[in-house]
């Protein structure tokens, strides 16, 4: 099996794909898309191929550093569907994109052949407003919303399952349509594919990722991950003072389980204070770090959250029932579709 991922960064990418090797040992085709100017960085690393972003694109070095981090992206993952080195079938990656155990092809393909896509959000209800991420959020869904297609979001910052022939078909039609490339790249593809290929997919599930986002509730989850599969890594998360400081980043096979183990329970703790307000001192975080203003301000609003919940008991007592009623009806409706499928 091929995995396909753009890269800027030969080091990041070496460990990646020491830990991808590790727990995706069915691996055995590495292609690297990365700048010409980097090819002999990324020429180095064992049993790759590398692919300039400039041949893949079309582009000049010049007119790629021109266009914002979404249309870049856009425009090099189009390449894909037309370029001999890439499979009919491949993993499209990122080289931040690192497994925390062992995963089987099953998770990308079931046993009828067809892919798994796996959604973070309903880019009806995305938040976000003030970055190039936000904007290919917000323009893919125009464009779906235009074709009548369902609008989920599945940048999930983890490797998902391509099938070439599909990329290039749906590039084809985002051309006819516009000639904007500020769209997510992932976006576009599960959406238009499994709307033009319904028979290819599987039902969309939730995504799988570890730090995505980078803090716990830097934004609200549209939905919740039931297991952390991939690791969405952030090198300044290992840095001093930050929430892994003192574990490696580099793959220790002997003890690499528990370290990923140990990195779930620091993001999911940090996660429960965050939402409880009570923001560590001997964590840097987005929130307090380098404000003393804003510790004060979120120690006095956590104790006024406190009252609060003394004062509504009986109505999170109602809210936590009627979770559990929605939590059975959504098992039901699984135990349906499997039995329907079998």
């Amino acid at each position: 099996m091929q995995v396909v991922t753009l890269s800027s960064r030969p080091d990041v990418l070496a460990e990646t794909l020491t830990h991808l090797r590790h727990f995706l040992p069915w691996i055995d085709d590495v292609v690297v898309i990365a700048p010409e100017a980097q090819r002999a960085s990324f020429e180095k690393l064992v049993d790759s191929t590398v692919v300039s972003d400039e041949e893949i694109s079309g582009l000049s070095t010049a007119e790629l550093r021109g266009l914002d981090h979404m249309s870049r992206n856009f425009t090099l993952r189009g390449g894909l569907g037309r370029h001999d080195a890439v499979a009919d079938q491949f993993l499209m990656a990122d080289d931040d994109h690192r497994p925390l155990k062992a995963v089987d092809p099953s998770f990308f393909i079931d046993g009828e052949g067809r892919h798994r896509g796996y959604f973070f959000y309903d880019l009806d209800e995305w938040p976000g407003t003030s970055t190039p991420f936000d904007d290919g959020q917000h323009h893919a869904r125009e464009l779906l919303g235009y074709l009548g297609y369902d609008r989920l979001a599945y940048g999930s910052h983890m490797p998902q399952m391509i099938r070439k022939e599909f990329l290039a078909e749906v590039w084809d039609l985002v051309a006819r349509l516009t000639d904007t490339k500020s769209l997510c790249e992932w976006t576009m593809y599960f959406n238009a594919a499994q709307a033009r290929h319904p028979d290819a997919f599987c039902d969309p599930e939730p995504f799988r990722t570890l730090a995505w986002p980078q803090y716990p509730n830097e934004w609200p989850w549209w939905v919740r991950p039931p297991e952390y599969v991939f690791e969405n890594f952030y090198p300044e998360l290992y840095e001093a003072g930050r929430l892994f400081d003192g574990l490696p980043t580099a793959l220790e096979t002997e003890r690499t389980e528990r370290v990923n183990v140990e990195k779930i329970l620091r993001w999911s703790t940090l996660g429960r204070r965050i939402a409880n307000l009570d923001f560590p001192d001997d964590i840097a975080n987005p929130w307090t770090q380098d404000s003393r203003a804003r510790r004060g301000a979120f120690k006095v609003l956590r104790r006024m959250r406190q009252a609060y919940g003394y004062l509504s008991m009986e109505d999170s007592a109602r809210l936590t029932e009627l979770s559990g009623s929605v939590r059975r009806l959504e098992d039901e409706i699984r135990r349906l579709r499997a039995d329907r499928s079998s």
